[in-house]
């Protein structure tokens, strides 16, 4: 599958000009049920429904309903934030139970992981056959083979821009593996810093991103979209 225009993977605005999808991130039950209504309204724009770490889900049987919606193509944002003040235990218990979620559904995993790395992976361990990708990598170039290995997915966001760390952990990191994101509208790229961030600012983000690869812009656009296209099923 290839395409003209640009995937966002990860975005709380519902904006899909300048880009070919949107998938807008759900961070809890009631912003869940809103992103999936929004994506009936546009072609171009499909949800993830997820609890965040910050957050605790009051009706799970709820949250497995809104997941079986049209046009929701994942579970999440999902996983642990240990700079969160929100208990460590709870948030386990909500990972595990979305990861369950998105296994009776089939669904991939949008991953959330802050000061949390090692407990993250030994809690997707424990699980069999899980897809997914995982969101605003920060694990550095020490975890790029165990995520290579358990299938998941790469997700670059605006700071790929602006932070070398990040820039030599993408040079490692296959281009078939990489999900581009804006998580609008937070991270917003170089030059655009000072602005609040909009999914179409995902082309300056693939625009570096080619430059740091060494490959034309028309590549980078094809790969991730045909990225995109097959672990969300667009």
């Amino acid at each position: 599958m290839t395409t003209k225009m640009l995937i966002d993977t990860h975005t709380h605005i519902a904006d899909p000009t300048g880009v070919d999808k949107i998938i807008l991130i759900g961070t809890n039950l009631k912003d869940s049920q809103k992103v999936v209504a929004t994506a009936q309204t546009d072609e171009k724009i499909f949800a993830s429904v997820g609890i965040h770490p910050e957050y605790s889900c009051e009706n799970w049987e709820k949250f497995e309903t809104l997941a079986r919606q049209p046009k929701v193509v994942a579970v999440g944002e999902c996983g642990l934030d240990y700079k969160s003040s929100s208990n460590h235990n709870d948030q386990k218990i909500a990972f595990q139970k979305q990861i369950e979620i998105s296994q009776k559904l089939n669904l991939p995993l949008i991953i959330h992981s802050r000061e949390a790395t090692n407990e993250v992976l030994e809690i997707l361990n424990q699980y069999q056959n899980l897809r997914g990708v995982f969101h605003f990598y920060n694990f550095g170039k020490s975890k790029i083979a165990k995520v290579l290995e358990m299938g998941f997915f790469f997700g670059l966001d605006g700071n790929l821009t602006y932070e070398v760390g990040l820039q030599n952990v993408a040079k490692l990191i296959p281009l078939e593996k990489i999900l581009l994101e804006t998580d609008s509208p937070y991270l917003s790229p170089e030059p655009v810093q000072n602005s609040p961030n909009r999914p179409k600012n995902v082309k300056i983000i693939a625009s570096f991103l080619s430059k740091l690869k060494s490959v034309s812009l028309e590549e980078i656009e094809k790969i991730t979209s045909e990225n995109a296209y097959s672990l969300f099923n667009f």
